[in-house]
């Protein structure tokens, strides 16, 4: 246990330190030579870093939640220019979305490296965590994607820039950013191997199981437009499970109504705290208009202000923390979005059905229907508004659904009396990288 521990204690100072200064240290893995297929897990059970690490630029930009002019000006200004879409995000803290992530990324490839070397343990341990480490870096590299490479879009991917691939843990090697394309092939790569090496389900839920690499994968192919592929991977992960909570059993009034690792969640992860998110967000009066009296989300998900306003208290952590890992009814409106964008609109609809009765209240639930497939999506669009809100989804979900006309969306936010706008295709859905990784690289910078 102590040889666990002071691994675990130098691996976390070498991502410190990689942290840092981001590839100009160079430290070395051979200081201490994990040994067994227990020292590497209790690497991936690091949750701190690897659950707890994921940034909140995917939903600081979304249209979800708005705060006060006063509430805004106490913020960082990380958090305050990400609000109005300003370019410079992450340049006030080292610690910010693109060097936690990569931290996340190093440790993965400190994993993945060792088994190339002789590790003491069963097949089924090592193939186990090396699975693990395959998933952590996959989403790692999707949710880099989001933040800091530009919307995929099957015109342009060969040559648009991605994000920089590491696929071991040499910092000397020389950082270069690689396509979208290929950017977005290794998560497929990486998740389809790890699919293949783990376990269905897991004893703790923050190690990804096969589950969960089958809804990386699904959730992956949906930001890509991929619906056939998205559709085929949300149904695998559903066939090892397709528990839905029935709302109906929880206490909607509470303070916090939905438990840490409840049976809907398969993977557990967390996005950094942010006191703009999590405490003083404000949820969009048109988004909590648009839950019916019966839906039971409108008390479990939000808590009433005595000013009238709302705030979001539904969070798969049981905490302030905001969740955004995998669930189950994310799968369920993946596959519905799918069905009916591919004009299956009867299946479409009864993923759409199937779901919805767990949320609303006992006996007022009626089927949905649509005529066409055009109906269904529209329905499914709203409702997986509704039930994904504050889990770093939306900002994906703007990005593609603002490829096409129909489905745009034009945002506003007013801060000190002033209007600031993002349109669909503004170039600011992609975040600008830290000038301290520009200057040490020499990597392309985004527009």
């Amino acid at each position: 246990m102590h040889k666990i521990k002071f691994l675990t204690l130098i691996i976390l100072l070498l991502a410190i330190s990689a942290c840092k200064k981001f590839l100009d240290t160079k430290p070395s893995a051979s200081l201490v030579v994990p040994q067994t297929s227990s020292d590497l897990q209790a690497l991936l059970d690091n949750s701190t870093l690897l659950n707890a690490s994921w940034p909140y630029a995917t939903e600081i930009g979304s249209d979800d939640y708005y705060v006060t002019t006063t509430e805004w000006e106490t913020r960082p200004a990380a958090e305050k220019n990400g609000y109005i879409w300003e370019a410079d995000v992450f340049n006030e803290n080292e610690r910010n979305a693109w060097s936690l992530t990569y931290n996340i990324v190093y440790t993965a490839n400190i994993v993945a490296d060792a088994l190339n070397s002789k590790i003491e343990g069963s097949q089924s341990e090592i193939n186990n965590v090396k699975g693990q480490a395959l998933f952590f870096r996959a989403f790692a590299f999707n949710q880099l994607l989001q933040v800091f490479a530009v919307p995929y879009n099957e015109q342009s991917p060969a040559t648009a820039p991605g994000i920089p691939l590491r696929l071991d843990a040499d910092l000397n090697k020389k950082t270069t950013r690689a396509s979208l394309e290929n950017s977005y092939q290794q998560v497929i790569n990486d998740c389809k191997l790890a699919a293949s090496l783990l376990p269905d389900t897991q004893a703790i839920k923050t190690r990804p199981s096969k589950q969960a690499a089958f809804a990386l994968l699904a959730r992956t192919y949906l930001q890509m437009s991929k619906y056939n592929e998205a559709m085929q991977y949300a149904d695998s992960a559903l066939r090892i499970n397709a528990f839905l909570l029935d709302y109906n059993s929880i206490n909607t009034s509470a303070t916090r109504p939905l438990a840490q690792f409840n049976r809907e969640v398969i993977f557990h992860a967390v996005m950094i705290t942010s006191n703009t998110l999590n405490i003083n967000a404000k949820t969009d009066s048109v988004l909590y208009a648009s839950y019916n009296i019966n839906d039971k989300r409108k008390q479990a998900f939000f808590k009433l202000n005595t000013n009238g306003t709302q705030t979001f208290k539904g969070s798969y952590d049981g905490s302030a923390r905001l969740f955004n890992g995998f669930t189950i009814a994310e799968l369920y409106l993946i596959r519905a979005e799918c069905r009916a964008r591919l004009n299956q609109v009867n299946e479409a609809m009864n993923d759409l059905n199937t779901f919805l009765v767990k949320r609303w209240k006992t006996g007022t639930f009626t089927d949905r229907s649509a005529a066409s497939s055009a109906e269904a999506l529209a329905l499914i669009l709203a409702e997986r508004r509704k039930e994904l809100v504050l889990r770093g989804i939306r900002w994906s979900d703007l990005r593609r659904l603002n490829l096409a006309t129909a489905t745009e969306t034009t945002i506003k936010r007013v801060v000190n009396n002033t209007t600031f706008t993002l349109t669909p295709q503004s170039p600011r859905y992609t975040f600008r990288i830290p000038q301290l990784v520009i200057q040490m690289t020499g990597i392309q910078q985004n527009d």
